[in-house]
């Protein structure tokens, strides 16, 4: 049975770590998310849509917006140039490693919803 109100739950944590992550690094969620996958060697679009969860349109605006903050760049494929590759800048390497190191005040919420997940196991 699906738990709603959890549903909902999560869903204002994940708002609030998305006003949070805003706040310190100029970035959204999707942003951070598409970030880190591409930090962790995820390259090609279609992948990294599947990975995250997006549509592959949605993906493309969000890569749109990384390449013009300068934090990844496209490149054609050498192996078959009809396939980009994403990857990303200096810039997009020390905009991650500062996510990694930024103290999000928002585990507490997120162990609750992890508890109370556990619990209805």
């Amino acid at each position: 049975m699906l738990d709603f109100c959890l549903i909902r739950t999560i869903q204002t944590a994940l708002h609030q770590l998305d006003v949070q992550i805003r706040d310190v690094s100029g970035i959204s969620l999707n942003e951070a998310y598409c970030l880190c996958a591409v930090s962790e060697g995820i390259a090609e679009p279609g992948r990294l849509a599947e990975e995250i969860g997006l549509s592959r349109s949605r993906l493309s605006r969000i890569l749109d917006t990384l390449e013009t903050k300068g934090l990844l760049e496209r490149t054609i494929s050498p192996d078959d140039r009809r396939n980009i590759l994403v990857r990303l800048t200096e810039k997009g390497n020390y905009k991650i490693q500062k996510l990694h190191r930024t103290d999000i005040a928002l585990m507490p919420p997120l162990s609750n919803i992890i508890k109370k997940i556990h619990n209805n196991i």
